[in-house]
């Protein structure tokens, strides 16, 4: 079948079948008119020519056929002309489907992506004509193949130029705009017709056109140098004359006639404010962080404050505390603390910070806004505001005062001077925090006084002040190590009031109350300060003096008997006659290191004293009371 089908084929190769639609010159044969057309057909280039049979075999093949497909005639005569079309073609039966409608049509037209030999692709039109005999009998298929891969690239490179997400110009190297896209008619608001042949400049703002003119003219002049848009801030103008951010991206093309630039142009208005938006929110979110961070670190500050303050035992300490804090709190401000004193009704600044002028170290209540008010004064500037008068000077900055007041009671003002940090709304300023301190400041305070009034009550004597009872058990064992671990002298006066129940039957309980206080008064003003001087119970009282030797004490309570003698005692519109007092002394030694022994001592002496006929300070000697026992 196959042999036979090919020499049919040899034979119709330079025999072209007889069509109705071939033209014959009047008086020729069939024979003379086909032979030129043939000649024609054979020879043509630009045009694939072939002859098919009826099923679709080539029968012939022209050199536009070879050149177009890489198949010489011997290569393709015989074989079906499907070997042109594409595998899922072929799988769709395509090449059947396309000689069954050019038999029923008489013609069939198609333009779509062919094979050639080498399995490269081609876009062609392809032509396909029935053709029949003089009685209407199809005879064979006519194809006519044009190669349109060009015109296909062409077509498909400017419908990607037209249909670009971005603006797309091509400016000559005179800087006129050639071309241009539908997205750039979009982005810039102008028609084609506007743009086309004006210079590029007119979309560039006029305060950029100078040196974008002269960075286009250096990119046509050397297409290999740093692409426009790198570092740099663009901006577009659009036919309103409004202007927007833009991405500008630079290519040469090199054409026949002229050097070109193609420019593509992204509006980056929407990304712009987008990373904006994100930037934003970024510095938001960082400028958050840092807040937290310091909110955690100056709540760390104050309860390391709290906490110190719970520990004090005395104001002295307290103030130390403040100080540390408020450098730690309040960095870069000057700020101090100044409280109440209780004899009169002046401030004294008790702890500072920093090196701004903080005012006088003393001054009245009279000269602070805040104790007048009771509230805060703020002062942001100087120059307009109501200054407080506890300042040297004018302060330079801004300040505040808080008062601290507990309860009705006013314990002092805190003061800051400078200017605060800037906040933001995620800060807490820094006046929040001022009254975040000065609250916690004057409640420690208040409890520090608390305390210290507490225990002053427990250890001191109300009626004379002086210490009573309970704190010379608690001191005397420690005064006495003390004094042998240094190996110093210790000695322990004891007095009585001579015939004090018969003063007080003849005065009155007011009147021995009266004389008891003066002569508090009397003692606490002639001991030293490392003196105890004790209310050891009724008329009776206990000195005890570290550092002092026993010739030193025994002319100490000598001199105090004499101050004694001579107390004039106001009761009333009368003074009260003076009492006499006796005194015994004791030291403490290496054979009286106990306190009870020691004080025991002491109590010996004064008896001493007594029974010589009082008003008088014996000194208790060890051997004389051994002998009188």
């Amino acid at each position: 079948m196959k042999q036979s089908r090919k020499k049919q084929a040899g034979k119709g190769i330079n025999k072209v079948p007889r069509s109705r639609t071939l033209p014959q010159r009047a008086g020729s044969t069939p024979g003379e008119c086909i032979e030129p057309l043939h000649l024609l057909v054979e020879n043509a280039k630009d045009y694939a020519i072939s002859v098919l049979d009826t099923d679709g075999g080539v029968v012939s093949w022209n050199v536009g056929a070879k050149r177009l497909t890489g198949y010489r005639a011997d290569e393709i005569i015989g074989k079906h002309f499907s070997c042109f079309y594409l595998a899922d073609d072929i799988q769709g039966e395509k090449p059947e489907l396309v000689l069954k409608n050019a038999t029923t049509e008489g013609r069939y037209e198609d333009q779509s992506w062919r094979v050639r030999k080498d399995g490269s692709r081609f876009f062609g039109n392809v032509i396909i004509t029935a053709l029949r005999d003089r009685k209407g009998k199809l005879t064979g298929f006519a194809q006519i193949t044009r190669d349109l891969t060009e015109v296909r690239f062409a077509e498909i490179a400017r419908e990607l130029f037209e249909s670009f997400p971005d603006g797309i110009l091509v400016i000559n190297r005179h800087g006129t705009i050639a071309q241009m896209n539908a997205q750039a008619e979009s982005i810039f608001g102008y028609s084609r017709r506007e743009l086309e042949n004006k210079p590029v400049e007119i979309l560039i703002p006029e305060r950029f056109r100078e040196r974008h003119v002269k960075n286009i003219a250096a990119y046509i002049a050397d297409p290999h140098t740093r692409p426009m848009g790198v570092g740099l801030e663009l901006l577009g103008r659009r036919k309103d004359k409004s202007e927007f951010p833009v991405d500008i991206m630079l290519s040469p093309m090199d054409t026949d006639s002229d050097s070109m630039v193609i420019a593509v142009v992204r509006d980056i208005t929407e990304p712009k404010q987008s990373a904006e938006s994100v930037r934003k929110t970024n510095d938001e979110l960082m400028a958050l962080v840092t807040e937290l961070q310091r909110r955690d670190s100056e709540m760390q500050s104050l309860i390391s404050m709290d906490d110190l303050l719970q520990s004090c035992t005395t104001q002295e300490e307290a103030y130390k505390v403040i100080a540390l804090a408020g450098g730690e709190l309040f960095g870069g401000q000057a700020g101090c603390l100044a409280v109440v004193h209780a004899w009169d009704q002046y401030l004294e600044i008790v702890a500072r910070w920093g090196d701004g002028p903080l005012g006088e170290s003393i001054f009245s209540l009279e000269d602070c806004w805040a104790l007048r008010r009771g509230q805060l004064h703020e002062v942001a500037d100087p120059q307009a505001g109501l200054l407080c008068r506890h300042f040297v000077g004018q302060p330079e900055t801004g300040y505040l005062c808080v008062p601290l007041t507990v309860q009705g009671e006013t314990l002092g003002v805190f003061c800051l001077v400078g200017a605060p940090a800037k906040t933001s709304k995620h800060q807490v300023s820094q006046l929040q925090l001022a009254v975040t301190v000065s609250e916690s400041i004057k409640l420690s305070l208040s409890n520090l006084k608390l305390r210290e009034k507490l225990r002053a009550e427990a250890i001191h004597d109300p009626l004379t002040g002086l210490f009573n009872r309970r704190y010379l058990e608690e001191t005397l064992a420690r005064e006495l190590h003390r004094a042998r671990r240094r190996n110093s002298p210790l000695c322990v006066a004891m007095l009585d009031l001579d015939n004090f129940k018969r003063f007080n039957d003849t005065f009155g309980h007011d009147a021995g109350d009266s004389l008891l206080r003066e002569l508090g008064r009397l003692v606490r003003g002639k001991v030293r300060k490392s003196d105890i001087p004790c209310r050891y119970g009724g008329e009776e009282f206990v000195l005890v003096l570290p550092d002092s030797s026993l010739v030193d004490a025994e002319q100490r309570v000598e001199q105090l008997r004499v101050l004694i003698n001579e107390l004039q005692i106001p009761h009333g519109e009368q003074l009260l006659g003076s009492l006499t007092v006796s005194a015994g002394v004791a030291q403490a030694d290496d054979h009286s290191t106990n306190p009870n022994e020691l004080l025991r001592a002491a109590d010996q002496a004064l008896y001493a004293a007594k029974n010589a006929g009082r008003d008088r300070v014996v000194v208790y000697q060890a051997e004389r009371s051994v002998r009188n026992g």
